[in-house]
């Protein structure tokens, strides 16, 4: 029985040994010196050495001498440079700024104009509003008055395609701890796809549909430390389904009904209530290499004109960031679910259910190829810093949709794989390129921000 221990014992004592004996060759062999010729340690300095906690000690101290800053190539300095002067800076009269990116994960490129002013009359409160319009005819206006809005929005686990990248640094210093204020939102968004409601839909029943809404806001919330925040929001929600303008596909008028597609003829008004925990620990939320959030949000939607579209939403979203030997090898990891509660006789709008595909969830899938009244979605990437600047991934999705709590398990999932590229700053992913394959073909993304 005490042969395994001897054993043991007699191969950490060789182990030591042969490290000591390898120190102790490096630090003669290394090229440092302060005074002069090749730059290596003599025997003697190597031999003064009592012990082998002294030989390393040597060996950083020689290591640090030699260490030189790195050198930024220009492709670095480039993206560091648009970080640091704030692209939305470059271009700005003012309080105005343009700004640039998606308004939804189907509009395309989408730019305009943001009207920021942080201490509106030298006081804590601040306005914000903004318009954006993209190449295939998206429109978002928003406008936000109150007190610490800067990035309270993100407190809220809204859908699986949140990129939850800003977090409670985005607040400025003196607002860092409470934050209420009135959010107002008009969206219109005119090629919506829809292939049907739940798992077993099909690519082949593609329609789109347009989707207008108003929504009116106040928001209101308490960053408890570093880490922990929790908010609530209350307001009015309206909106408005009419006949896509994609001209390729059928309108969803024509191909669903009411039946298959709950809401398509009535649109009621909402008023719906939301509360929010956020648990963020990663190191840099735009650019994380360690560390991991924790989202969960209640919302409640009441029907104003009856009780069929009443539902109560549970979202929680779950992100961790593990780095493998160094900062420059993360393994991303996120599972995201939203599970509706809309009782007996009761039905949750198509139009508000949630949806897996697109650039941010089953990479391999068209935007919004499947949606039901709960969902569940899991995404892995590998990921490679090849320099601060630029960054390669490898990807795997996986996910489905359901009308049932029975089916909350791990079969019968929807899956994809891909590869990627990332162009980005030590704060933040500012370029991302994807490509996804599934067994409905390889899709292709260019997108303003990370994936998660």
């Amino acid at each position: 029985m005490r042969r395994p221990w001897v054993l043991s014992l007699l191969c950490a004592q060789l182990l030591g040994f042969s490290v000591f004996v390898h120190g102790k060759e490096l630090l003669v062999g290394d090229q440092v010196s302060d005074n002069g010729s090749d730059g290596a340690l003599s025997t003697e300095d190597v031999n003064a050495a009592a012990t082998r906690e002294e030989l390393w000690q040597q060996r950083r101290h020689l290591k640090t001498r030699l260490s030189r800053p790195n050198r930024q190539n220009r492709l670095e300095k480039t993206f560091l440079w648009l970080e640091q002067k704030n692209l939305e800076n470059l271009i700005r009269y003012r309080d105005f700024y343009l700004k640039f990116g998606n308004i939804s994960t189907d509009s395309g490129f989408a730019p305009g104009v943001r009207h920021w002013n942080p201490r509106l009359g030298g006081s804590s409160l601040a306005v914000q509003s903004s318009a954006a319009y993209s190449v295939r005819g998206y429109q978002l206006y928003d406008l936000q008055f109150g007190k610490g809005q800067g990035g309270a929005s993100e407190f809220f686990v809204r859908s699986a395609a949140s990129p939850l990248a800003s977090k409670f640094g985005d607040f400025p210093e003196q607002d860092r701890r409470f934050f209420l204020y009135a959010d107002l939102r008009y969206r219109r968004f005119p090629q919506e796809d829809f292939f049907g409601v739940g798992p077993v839909s099909r690519k082949s029943d593609r329609t789109d549909f347009v989707l207008e809404d108003a929504s009116y806001d106040v928001v209101g919330g308490y960053q408890v430390n570093r880490w922990l925040g929790v908010g609530a929001k209350a307001g009015f929600l309206q909106v408005n389904v009419d006949r896509g303008t994609d001209e390729r596909f059928p309108a969803t008028q024509e191909l669903f009904t009411e039946a298959s597609a709950p809401g398509l003829i009535r649109q009621p008004n909402f008023f719906r209530m939301s509360s929010a925990i956020f648990i963020d620990y990663r190191d840099q939320p735009g650019n994380p290499h360690r560390g991991g959030l924790f989202g969960f949000t209640f919302s409640r939607y009441d029907d104003r004109g009856g009780s069929d579209f009443e539902f109560n939403r549970f979202a929680f979203d779950v992100r961790q960031y593990v780095a493998l030997g160094s900062v420059q090898r993360v393994l991303a990891l996120r599972f995201f679910t939203s599970l509706d509660d809309a009782g007996a006789a009761r039905r949750v709008p198509f139009y508000l259910q949630q949806t897996l595909g697109g650039s941010d969830t089953l990479r391999g899938f068209r935007e919004f190829r499947f949606r039901d009244a709960n969902l569940l979605h899991l995404s892995a990437e590998y990921r490679w810093e090849a320099s601060p600047a630029l960054e390669f991934v490898l990807f795997y999705d996986a996910g489905k949709v359901f009308s049932s709590r029975s089916d909350f398990d791990f079969e019968r999932l929807e899956k994809s794989a891909g590869i990627g590229v990332r162009f980005k700053t030590p704060r933040a992913v500012l370029f991302r390129i994807d490509a996804g394959w599934s067994i409905e073909g390889t899709r292709i993304y260019f997108k303003f921000g990370p994936s998660f």
